[in-house]
């Protein structure tokens, strides 16, 4: 197929070597293999080749870098010699038509410039692309204090409630958009694609020489939350999920910040992320903190008290302009 072969794959990795080998085996049986793939290493015992090398028919590299999730993806993508390169975090596993759905469509419509696939994560042993739908209450509780929304949104899920209707008709005349808070709404899923400003990109095919004018911000924690919503901003284009193509999240708890530690680093990073990019205000930074307000609402009555105290934490960070990132 054409420009297949023109594919660099981006793999940062630490301390995970069973999830990464389950990665590159979902590659390995590809129906159109990369040029090349690109392992960068963190890891405490580094990688050596005859652990990871399953023979593939394409140049395989490992690179050392010190753990920094944004700079081992800014190595490799510097160090890449293709005009499509493929970010692919280690604890992904693809579907055998993956790269060949997301390079055809880029080939195809050569004015974008990014493109995933539907990604699967598990909730109660199901895999899920999108959360389940939300109760009457919780979505007027999004509407109200714009927070991020990311399921199916329909209105024959909410008969009979005039207000909620006219929320719905609201979100939809939107379609997949960034609330006022900064935080992502992705609630239209429809039709063979859809488009979406801001979706995950640990499985995503990207232009090169888009990607190489704007590359990671080195700033964000080690872990890099934060940093493919970042990217996204700086990109300025749709990202285009192509609903043929799977990957599936399998979030590796090695090296994985717990859920509190990961909330904090989030509202975090979307505080540097509005601060940075010009197409956000005071105006988004005062809903953020109404944001916060909203979420500290749900965590008390989960008694989730860590968060509480994350989300005041960052309160006071917005108030005092003391960005967690510098």
């Amino acid at each position: 197929m054409e420009g297949i072969s023109r594919v660099s794959i981006i793999i940062p990795t630490r301390n995970r070597l069973i999830s990464l080998k389950r990665t590159l085996r979902s590659i390995s049986k590809q129906t159109c293999l990369p040029k090349e793939i690109i392992i960068i290493d963190s890891s405490d015992n580094l990688l050596k080749r005859e652990q990871v090398d399953l023979k593939f028919n394409c140049d395989l590299q490992i690179i050392q870098s010190k753990p920094s999730v944004c700079l081992q993806r800014n190595i490799g993508i510097k160090k890449s010699h293709s005009n499509y390169i493929f970010l692919c975090d280690d604890d992904i596993e693809i579907s055998k038509n993956y790269i060949e759905e997301l390079v055809r469509f880029l080939n195809k419509n050569p004015s974008e410039t990014i493109a995933s696939g539907l990604i699967y994560e598990k909730h109660q042993d199901k895999w899920l692309y999108c959360f389940p739908k939300s109760s009457t209450l919780g979505l007027l509780h999004s509407y109200i204090f714009s927070c991020s929304l990311n399921f199916e949104l329909d209105k024959r899920d909410y008969p009979n409630n005039f207000i909620i209707q006219k929320i719905i008709d609201s979100y939809i005349k939107k379609g997949n958009h960034i609330s006022k808070s900064g935080w992502p709404c992705t609630i239209s899923y429809t039709g063979d694609y859809f488009a979406a400003p801001i979706y995950g990109l640990g499985a995503s095919i990207i232009r090169s020489k888009d990607l190489k004018n704007v590359l990671y911000d080195t700033a964000f924690y080690t872990h890099g939350v934060g940093d493919n919503y970042d990217l996204a901003i700086g990109l300025d284009k749709d990202i285009n999920v192509i609903k043929r193509a799977n990957a599936y999240h399998h979030k590796e708890i090695i090296n994985r910040v717990n859920s509190d530690k990961a909330y904090y680093y989030r509202i975090g990073a979307l505080h540097y992320i509005l601060l940075k990019h010009k197409r956000f205000n005071h105006i988004n930074l005062l809903f953020l903190i109404w944001s916060l307000i909203g979420n500290s609402i749900l965590f008390l009555k989960k008694r989730a008290l860590k968060k509480i105290y994350y989300s005041l934490i960052m309160i006071l960070r917005i108030i005092f302009h003391r960005n967690l990132y510098q």
